[in-house]
């Protein structure tokens, strides 16, 4: 079998019970192999094989075959056997993985069975929920994010002073992606989509209206509605659903968590709070988390207690990942909120789960064992890669100049698409297109000479005050002379003309665009004005458009072309050849890549290293197997 399918079987995929105490093989159950006094037989192989996924099957015959499989289960014997003389089971880390694992485990169960059979929601109430929450009100939306309440009221004063929404979201808002469109969001978004902080505070704002600032759990952010339009129930009836499905569990699983609060008497020790409140503030800063120090009297002491038990604070930061790696602890509320997601309700749970004795029941007694071996073997790889040298600066950049073709960046092309209903609809457009470039003579002169100013370093004010006024039938003038009132959009004309190199291409190009946001029938034309990157990886969506933009020269016209009986038409107005990623970017990848073929590596040679040691308990039982693999070619035995 592949190395790295040993590992994926290894590391917990199935498990195998190496047993410590002579075995007696089951009535009618074949032994194909023994390690020590413990039986492989041929119900653990095919309850093993029948789990396997498809990628790791051997690619052997026969008896082959069984013995290639039969192998990983013996690795898993010996590993086990190996962990258990050590003791690794006693071990501070596999305890506490294997805990984790089981008030998850146990948190699952109880809220199967006791809190989701309690969400009963009726088609009505979705239906009233629905018309009274207003959930078919569908806002389109521009927002500026910031990190920092001075930069937020910096912001705000900005607006107040009268500037437009867009110039300012572009200067101060710390979401660079949506920044570069003046903060427009590309969708319209309903109630629904909003979080609970945001959501009263923007679905109360009238159309052209802008909020105050409004913090949420990265910050604050600033709002302005610029569109509103109304769902139907039947398009919103699935998210609100979902919306009354989240609400009631969380109600209902509030309600049970109280009830089991009171159960087993938890209560939280002001006085250790607050200790551990000055540590996590008192914490010094590395980039955007928090490095604190926790004494031994600081760890041990109580930060929880409930009947039969305690939490102390060291507990608490191994329990919780957030907490551990000081992320947001300055803010009280997150830290309450980790401490209740972390320790509180996975602790409450388990001792509910033990309470009724479901840590007793065959399945869970079943996982826990299984999981039980799942870290013990990986702890045991653990300790067996553990004396490996730490990767180099060289190492890596050795790797990386050895491996040029891991980090080619794709080819892609630029495309401005227009889809439609039929091949006729596209036909029609296409000859359109080429029947309004005569008529835009004047609109081609003006950007050829603005590329020429530009080009020369010349002002263009003239120029852009000409287009402004331009006159004419088309449709098109209108919309330019709407896009150059908007300071960034008549930035980004000015951008789009530098680049051109023919003004008669970019003409085309903008009465593509234009007619896009009217006309095209593909999810989210209008606020792309039907402007795309294509990747091959596009294929499954865009189709054969992939294909023949990435063949045709920049400046082409292409199509109709059938998708999903869809039919779309396009023009190619740049491109990118496929290209080399930067060292930097890619370094930590690498070190991850490295790292882990090393432990690999190194655990095969220790691996090795066990079966040699072991090979005198070893036995196969050759007639067993031989007829095991005659069966599993058809043949008979």
């Amino acid at each position: 079998m592949r190395l790295w399918s040993i590992f994926y079987i290894l590391g917990g995929f199935w498990s195998f019970s190496y047993a410590t105490q002579e075995a007696v093989v089951e009535k009618g159950d074949i032994p194909l192999a023994q390690v020590g006094s413990a039986p492989i037989t041929e119900r653990d192989f095919k309850a093993f094989v029948a789990g396997l996924p498809e990628w790791t099957k051997s690619e052997a015959k026969g008896s082959a075959q069984v013995r290639d499989y039969l192998q990983s289960l013996i690795d898993r014997a010996l590993i086990l056997r190996e962990a258990q003389n050590r003791k690794l089971e006693q071990s501070t880390r596999v305890r506490e993985s294997m805990q984790t694992a089981l008030r998850v485990k146990v948190g699952q169960e109880l809220e199967e069975r006791y809190i989701l059979p309690r969400i009963q929601i009726s088609a009505g109430e979705i239906q009233r929920e629905f018309t009274e929450r207003n959930w078919g009100r569908q806002l389109k939306i521009a927002h500026i994010l910031l990190r920092s309440q001075a930069r937020a009221e910096e912001t705000l004063a900005a607006l107040n002073s009268g500037r437009a929404f867009e110039s300012v979201a572009h200067e101060f808002s710390q979401n660079r992606t949506t920044a570069e469109h003046g903060g427009e969001k590309p969708y319209f978004y309903s109630r629904i989509n909003a979080t609970p902080a945001v959501r009263e505070s923007l679905f109360s704002l009238r159309k052209g209206e802008t909020s105050g600032i409004i913090p949420i759990s990265k910050g604050y952010e600033i709002f302005k509605v610029l569109d509103e339009r109304m769902a139907s129930y039947a398009e919103m009836q699935p998210q609100i659903l979902k919306e009354l499905r989240r609400e009631r569990l969380q109600a209902v699983r509030r309600t049970y968590i109280d009830s089991l609060s009171a159960k087993f008497q938890w209560h939280m020790i002001p006085s250790s709070m607050d200790l551990l409140t000055r540590i996590l503030r008192n914490g010094s800063q590395e980039g955007e988390e928090k490095v604190f120090y926790l004494s031994n009297t600081d760890a041990e002491t109580e930060l929880y207690r409930y009947a039969g038990g305690h939490i102390n604070l060291g507990e608490v930061v191994d329990r919780s990942q957030f907490i551990r790696q000081g992320r947001y602890v300055d803010d009280s509320l997150k830290v309450t909120h980790y401490l209740e997601r972390d320790i509180k309700i996975p602790q409450l749970l388990l001792l509910q789960a033990r309470d009724l004795g479901m840590d007793r029941e065959p399945a869970i007694e079943k996982w826990i064992k299984q999981k039980s071996e799942e870290f013990l073997i990986r702890e045991m790889r653990r300790l067996a890669t553990s004396d490996r040298e730490p990767l180099t600066e060289q190492e890596i950049r050795a790797y990386y100049e050895a491996n040029p073709k891991s980090y080619q960046t794709s080819a892609m092309v630029e495309v401005v698409e227009i889809q439609l209903e039929s091949e006729d609809q596209a036909r029609e457009l296409l000859a359109q297109i080429r029947a309004d470039l005569p008529r835009a003579e004047s609109l081609i002169a003006l950007l050829g000479k603005m590329a020429q100013k530009l080009s020369a370093d010349q002002p263009i004010e003239n120029e852009l005050k000409a287009l402004q006024n331009i006159g004419g039938d088309l449709a098109l003038y209108e919309w330019f002379g709407q896009r150059l009132a908007n300071p960034l959009k008549a930035a980004k004309f000015v951008e789009d003309v530098a680049k051109s190199s023919s003004a008669h291409d970019l003409a085309t190009a903008y009465i593509m665009r234009h007619l896009a946001t009217s006309r095209s029938v593909r999810h989210g034309s209008r606020e792309t004005e039907g402007s795309y990157q294509l990747h091959w990886h596009d294929a499954p969506r865009f189709g054969p458009l992939v294909k023949e933009a990435m063949e045709a020269q920049v400046g082409a016209l292409i199509g109709p072309l059938e998708h999903n009986a869809l039919y779309s038409i396009a023009k190619v107005v740049g491109r990118t050849k496929s290209g080399r990623r930067p060292f930097e970017t890619v370094k930590k990848s690498i070190r991850y890549t490295l790292l882990r073929n090393g432990e690999n590596e190194s655990f095969e040679l220790w691996l090795e290293k066990l079966r040699t040691t072991s090979r005198d308990e070893i036995v196969f039982f050759d007639e067993n197997i031989e007829k095991l693999g005659q069966q599993l070619q058809g043949q008979a035995p």
